[in-house]
């Protein structure tokens, strides 16, 4: 298991150019950094193949096997979408190793969209604009983090407008649009998944001091009509005890577990530590999707959040089968790996039963690789 940590973000401050590849479990590479010509914002690996796809702020999209930049491509990118801690033309990518394609959110002309890179063939795809409801001044109709299923054939794009866009790519070159508004007003930021289950989530984010929110629907349960979807069963859930830097930003499934995480975020002088493991319904098609558990704690030994898009991902360990979350730190020169099936089962819990009494997190459950 490799982590790849971009070394930028959304901003336009000087952060550095690269990406720092670590093991995280066992020893297949050498530690290093790969140079890159611009600001990488985000990295999505195949799990089937290793390959790795990172995204600029500009146009480069950078395909990396192991520790070697192969290739630098250009996007179809044009102009920049703002979002609510920076702009990009490439925003961001998320991986289906199930198809070998890879997808890039970003800027068609200040409008956001998405465009497919087939890996098997080294060539993209015509881009598609979104159809959900446009942001008036910046065209922010995408997600902060998109996601895919690559069982259902789903882009998940929540975003800041309170809109949810599930875009069926059964046919990547035909796409087709369902959009749903959820009541509340609310800055949905990003996408979450169990594909296991069709458990969808969205964090939403929040500038107050308030209780951290996750909207939850269940796809199998979904009512698709021309243009748009819903979930009777679906609701926005808080949860109780998790107080995050902007409520719930960075969300990610360790799929086959039943298990995530939901991380705060670097915001202006703004960040924070403490991240909440969550519990999610191991079956579905019937009755109301919640969480079922969770639990906030903080990391620990002076860790800060990242800035957006948010430095967070989850899988299920194939030494334990435990939930692993992979955080990186803002300036991306280490990563905190938080073993979430233990901070679920192992860690003492205020008399609420849903935060730690104390911190940090014991050895037990987080560590921390240095990146370079």
């Amino acid at each position: 298991m490799t982590s790849y940590v971009p070394k930028g973000y959304w901003t336009s401050l000087a952060v550095a150019t690269g990406v720092g590849v670590v093991n995280v479990e066992g020893s297949s590479i050498s530690p290093a950094l790969i140079p890159t010509p611009d600001i990488v914002n985000s990295c999505a690996s195949n799990s089937v193949t290793g390959q790795t796809v990172c995204t600029a702020n500009g146009t480069d999209v950078y395909l990396i096997s192991g520790t070697t930049l192969d290739s630098t491509m250009t996007s179809a990118g044009i102009g920049t979408i703002r979002f609510s801690d920076g702009s990009c033309t490439n925003c961001g990518v998320a991986m289906d190793s199930v198809h070998n394609k890879a997808v890039i959110a970003l800027s068609l002309d200040g409008s956001g969209g998405y465009q497919y890179l087939n890996l098997g063939t080294s060539m993209f795809e015509p881009a598609f604009r979104s159809q959900a409801p446009p942001f008036p001044e910046a065209g922010t109709n995408i997600s902060e983090n998109i996601m895919v299923d690559p069982l259902l054939n789903w882009i998940l794009s929540p975003n800041e407008l309170s809109n949810y866009e599930l875009v069926d790519v059964a046919t990547t070159t035909a796409p087709t649009f369902f959009e749903q508004l959820i009541p509340g007003s609310l800055s949905l930021d990003s996408a979450g998944e169990d594909c296991s289950t069709g458990i969808a989530l969205a964090s939403v984010e929040d500038d107050s001091d308030v209780e951290s929110q996750v909207y939850i629907a269940d796809l199998s349960q979904a009512v698709f009509t021309p243009g748009t979807w819903t979930d009777p069963g679906a609701q926005v859930q808080t949860l109780s005890e998790s107080f995050l830097i902007s409520g719930s930003s960075g969300i990610a499934v360790a799929q086959g577990t039943h298990t995530g995480v939901i991380a705060g975020e670097f915001v202006g002088f703004f960040t924070g530590d403490a991240i909440t493991a969550i519990a999610l319904p191991t079956t579905s098609g019937s009755g109301m999707p919640a969480i079922t558990d969770w639990v906030t704690c903080n990391i620990g030994d002076g860790f800060k959040h990242g800035r957006d898009p948010h430095t967070v991902t989850a899988y299920k360990s194939p030494n334990n089968g435990h939930a692993i979350a992979l955080l990186a730190e803002v300036d991306a020169t280490r990563l905190a790996v938080v073993d979430l099936t233990n901070m679920l089962a192992i860690v003492p819990r205020t008399p609420g039963g849903h935060a730690c009494p104390t911190s940090p997190l014991p050895a037990s459950v987080v560590t921390f690789i240095t990146v370079p």
